[in-house]
């Protein structure tokens, strides 16, 4: 089932460079989300515990798309710290969660190796038949290799972004703020207001959250200022959104939300990203709570910010060819530092997606003094391949060892020292066209043009003057 299309769009004296803005903050944001589980709303039901069906659904995937499975017999291996990394469930969350799961005997676990480690299967076979009689299906053998009948079994699933856990200060928050941000990104693409009804039933039926979870969630989103309710309406609606700006401040780095210190940046090769209905691993679901919304109620507009302080530009600066100047030399160039070379531009890797760039810088702004250094590390790494999923989780995670004071370059030198010999080798050719062009200049001149006609006229009298076998003239 598509989501249902909302009756009426935004109403004509709405603030359009505020909506721009809105749509600006959320193309930047995402890619700053990085990887997302699909987690499937029908396991709450069946396992009754929204952690447990978040593990579960992981376990899921890593059962059907791991890479040594079939070869270990469905055992994977995940320590503590790794389950915590992929779904923000803390190590008491994932005992109580995994204690559900063995009671269903869903999930097996074995202690493999020395020292020993704890390994997981998934029971396909039981976890088929609980689902199957949950939907009236008759039970019998399913091919997990078969997405259709997979996406049948576990029904309607939604996108959870472990980053936004992190944020909300818990999976239920991380939970209720990413299909909460869904629901806005479908929205401001049918250009529609970002307010969306907060229904307690509607929730429940969309992530599985029970009335106290949600109420817990909202005050934790509302307490790290990326959250704002209103109640519209007689009988009256309780209505929602996200305040993109501070959950931009947030994804950022600034732990204190505060908007007016992320500038929003702005590339025109790199414009408002297209924001698109529904994100890969993320199926449909009901969305009959976006009813006919009201007029958002009026807020203090925040001064406007154009860009970063620093310059963005990602340009290399073109050739020189045409001015009629004294060329920098390589000692300029010595003494020169970064922002003098370039104008303060920073210098990010080529193998950045345009949409990556905004929020690379965003992730740069705690520490502007390593930026270029980290920014090399990161080029480095991925030339290495040695970054296999998002290289803005690896800045991320690059730039949280400057913060620390633990940051120390071990392959961005080499990108730097490589940056450099690049630079002087454009200065030379620089000074060689600089040189052959004011020779040009030279020769053009009259004057120049007359010496070199006196001189061609001296070399004939000469030549002439030694065939006819007398001394040349000489000259006055």
């Amino acid at each position: 089932m598509r989501d249902r299309e909302p009756r009426t769009v935004t109403s004509a004296d709405d603030d359009p460079w505020q909506s721009a803005q809105q749509e600006r903050a959320l193309a930047t944001l995402w890619p700053l989300l990085g990887r997302h589980i699909a987690f499937h709303r029908r396991l709450v039901d069946l396992t009754a515990n929204v952690k447990a069906a978040l593990l579960l659904s992981q376990s899921i995937y890593w059962t059907r798309h791991g890479r040594d499975i079939a070869r270990t017999g469905g055992w994977f291996l995940k320590t503590t710290e790794q389950w915590e990394m992929e779904t923000g469930l803390s190590a008491k969350e994932q005992a109580t969660a995994r204690e559900v799961l063995r009671k269903l005997a869903i999930l097996s676990e074995q202690r493999v190796g020395i020292p020993a480690r704890l390994h997981f299967r998934l029971c396909v076979d039981q976890l088929g038949a609980l689902l199957s009689d949950r939907i009236g299906r008759a039970s019998a053998s399913l091919d997990w290799a078969d997405g259709a009948a997979v996406a049948e079994l576990l029904g309607p699933s939604l996108a959870y972004h472990r980053t936004l856990a992190g944020i909300g200060g818990g999976v239920h928050a991380g939970l209720l703020l990413s299909r909460t941000l869904h629901l806005t990104r479908l929205q401001m693409r049918r250009q529609l207001q970002e307010w969306i009804g907060s229904s307690t039933d509607v929730w429940t039926e969309q992530i599985g959250l029970t009335r106290r979870e949600q109420e817990i969630a909202r005050r934790e989103l509302v307490g790290v200022g990326v959250w704002e309710e209103t109640l519209v309406g007689i009988p009256p609606r309780r209505l929602a959104r996200i305040r993109l700006d501070c959950l931009l401040a947030r994804l950022a780095g600034d732990e204190s939300g505060d908007a007016n210190r992320i500038a929003l940046p702005y590339s025109p090769e790199c414009g408002v990203a297209t924001i698109n209905s529904r994100q890969k691993g993320e199926t449909s679901m009901r969305d009959s709570h976006i009813h006919v919304l009201p007029k958002a109620p009026k807020l203090i507009r925040q001064k406007r910010h154009h860009c970063f302080d620093e310059s963005a530009n990602l340009h290399i600066q073109g050739s020189t060819r045409g001015l009629v100047q004294q060329p920098p030399t390589r000692e300029t160039i010595a003494n020169a530092g970064p922002s003098q070379r370039r104008g303060g531009d920073l210098i990010l890797p080529e193998s950045l997606l345009p949409e990556e760039r905004p929020a690379a810088l965003l992730l740069l702004k705690p520490c502007a003094q390593q930026a270029q250094a980290l920014l090399d590390e990161l080029s480095a790494r991925m030339q290495a391949k040695a970054v296999h999923t998002s290289p803005l989780a690896y800045l991320r995670g690059l730039v949280r060892r400057a913060l620390a004071g633990e940051f120390v370059p071990e392959l961005g030198q080499r990108v730097a020292a490589a940056r450099r010999r690049h630079d002087e080798d454009l200065i030379l050719r620089q000074q060689r066209e600089a040189e052959e062009q004011r020779l040009a200049g030279e020769c053009a001149t009259p004057e120049h043009q007359a010496k070199r006609a006196s001189r061609r006229a001296e070399m004939r009298q000469i030549a002439d003057a030694m065939q006819a076998g007398r001394p040349p003239e000489k000259r006055s």
